[in-house]
């Protein structure tokens, strides 16, 4: 079957079939698009052959010091967001501030810098949260989902993470606050009635605490799906690490879903575990993903969820370890959950450690459109959207053999390392990396697999290995041979406290999506490490992703300079013929 253009993603990146130097690409959203599979097929400068250690290199950093928090959040661009400004880097930090950065400059410059801390407020401290041990971050976390951006009303919604200065905090879950912000990109002004506090609601016998939860995964916007015409912004959140204890009291996963063009409006919530505990959504901070279910089929957000509590089979409503299908009121439409789901929960070993990616319509099947989410268990497993399997595991707290009868479409068992990451997609090839692991490509197809749709053994791997939480993204000038590059980024596992961990410059990574070497390796075509000097990034941080647009690659890291590791940099690389050193 032929390559495919993603109609899905239009209304969240400029796409066209041949562009020319004065057309651009914006990217709006986790993982560019609401499939979540990585891919710009819009890139005409960056190919196989400008991608060298001779022509290709760090292009500038931001000043040190000019960004006051460690950056999670996936950095998104906007082409003529301002005024005088072609394209505009939006880069969120941990210490809730929005910075827009000119994204064709020579050094980086930043443009506009917005606190979205209120009078009373700070980032929270990670000794006030999570038992205080400091392991899922390290010093504060403010803004670690990625935003998305509404290129029709040019807004930008972004949820931080305080806690209040106030005599008395932070004893009380009260001192801590999620609020929703909706801006213009332009000038950063609220619209929409925001900001709003995320509500402190219940759902059977589980109770959402900004103090208790994490708001990870990046933002969904899913257009015109309210009954008054207008779009919905879908915003979930994971258990903070450490908080509660295992078979007690670990707080739950939550979807909000609020109108986007009135915030004030009272937000839909879903609870993945109300009468349970745990099964946070996470995702290793991927998105929530979009899509039909099938051909003419309705539109679906899919997810998956961490360790807790599971009894759909039984006819309840806690979905800990599964893949889970809902309606866009956030009403569950089908899910999928592994046979061994019990043990999985009280060994650690969540399904939801990586995101659900979407394989494009028609893509290995004709009839039947895919999904696939990968865990800590090293499987890829791969759903119809239309019946994902749900659940024909044993009843009870018994631990079953490894072989099950799973009832999804197809497994993988791709590795015995962990996946923190989504998977990557072109021309009918699947792109995955797990946790210290290498990268490995998988053909996706109706005829050539079998079983299928991904074929069982992977057909190369890249010769390094990736960690922590690396998340593959690739671009291409559609299916034209010699422009297809994987993206990637080694991350090294910082920040946390933890002292055995000393933080290491990121590297980047640019790795031939096309090609195959003897004995089945995929190609590395560059990579930053190797003219240090003139490329060498910042500081890692973990679960990073690498955003590719206008001849340009732009990864969030933290500031080298720094010996409090607080403050974050912007990295980009494009064009470069300067000598290596």
């Amino acid at each position: 079957m032929p390559f495919k253009l993603h109609l899905s993603i239009l209304p969240l990146m400029v796409l066209s079939a041949g562009l020319s130097p004065g057309q651009s690409t914006n990217v709006l959203t986790s993982r560019n698009n609401n499939w979540r599979d990585g891919l710009n097929s819009t890139e005409i400068s960056l190919t196989q052959a400008t991608v060298t250690k001779n022509k290709f290199g760090k292009i500038c950093s931001t000043a040190p010091g000019a960004l006051d928090g460690q950056i999670y959040a996936q950095p998104l661009v906007v082409t003529e967001a301002i005024p005088g400004y072609t394209h505009v880097v939006y880069v969120a930090t941990m210490n809730d501030t929005l910075y827009f950065i000119d994204g064709d400059s020579a050094n980086c410059a930043v443009i506009k810098r917005i606190s979205l801390l209120r009078s009373g407020e700070k980032a929270v401290k990670c000794t006030d949260v999570g038992n205080a041990n400091c392991a899922t971050f390290a010093p504060i976390a403010g803004i670690l989902g990625t935003p998305v951006i509404d290129a029709t009303t040019h807004t930008m919604y972004v949820v931080t993470w305080t806690e209040s200065t106030a005599k008395g905090c932070p004893a009380s879950s009260s001192c801590f606050t999620h609020h929703l912000h909706a801006l213009d990109i332009a000038t950063g002004a609220e619209r929409f009635n925001g900001p709003v506090a995320i509500p402190s609601v219940s759902s059977g016998a589980s109770h959402f605490s900004s103090k208790n939860h994490l708001q990870r995964p990046g933002l969904l916007l899913l257009p015109q799906v309210e009954a008054n015409g207008d779009s919905a912004l879908y915003v979930a959140f994971s258990e903070m690490d450490n908080t509660g204890v295992i078979g007690s009291s670990v707080p739950n996963g939550w979807v909000f879903s609020f109108d986007a063009q009135n915030l004030a409006a009272a937000p839909v919530a879903w609870c993945t575990t109300p009468n349970g505990q745990g099964g946070g959504i996470w995702m290793s901070g991927a998105g929530l993903a979009a899509g039909v279910d099938q051909a003419g089929g309705h539109q679906y957000i899919y997810l998956a969820t961490g360790d807790g509590t599971f009894d759909a089979e039984s006819g309840g409503s806690d979905y800990g370890d599964s893949f889970v299908k809902l309606t866009t009121a956030l009403n569950v439409s089908s899910y999928f959950t592994p046979y061994r789901q019990y043990c999985d929960d009280i060994g650690d070993m969540d399904l939801g450690s990586g995101g659900v990616m979407l394989i494009p319509n028609g893509v290995g099947s004709s009839v039947i459109d895919f999904a696939l989410a990968s865990g800590k268990d090293g499987n890829i497993y791969v759903m119809d959207r239309a019946n994902p399997g749900r659940y024909a595991g044993p009843a009870g707290t018994l631990c079953p053999g490894a072989a099950g009868p799973d009832l999804n479409y197809q497994t993988v068992a791709a590795t015995t390392h962990q996946f923190y990451s989504t998977g990557a997609f072109w021309n009918q090839e699947l792109y995955a990396v797990a946790n210290n692991a290498p990268l490995q490509k998988y053909k996706i197809s109706g005829t050539a697999c079998n079983p299928g749709p991904v074929c069982q053994t992977a057909t190369a791997s890249s010769a390094a290995s990736f960690a922590y939480g690396p998340a593959p993204v690739i671009s291409s000038n559609g299916d034209k041979t010699g422009t297809a590059i994987v993206w990637v980024i080694n991350a090294h596992g910082w920040p946390s406290f933890n002292p055995a961990v000393i933080p290491k410059p990121a590297v980047l990574y640019a790795l031939d999506a096309e090609h195959v070497q003897a004995p089945a390796t995929i190609p590395m075509l560059w990579n930053s490490g190797q003219c240090p000097g003139r490329d060498g990034a910042g500081n890692a941080t973990k679960f990073a992703v690498p955003t590719v647009a206008n001849g340009r690659v732009f990864i969030g890291a933290m500031d080298p300079t720094d010996a409090t590791n607080t403050r974050g940099e912007l990295d980009v690389y494009g064009a470069n013929s300067n000598p290596c050193y």
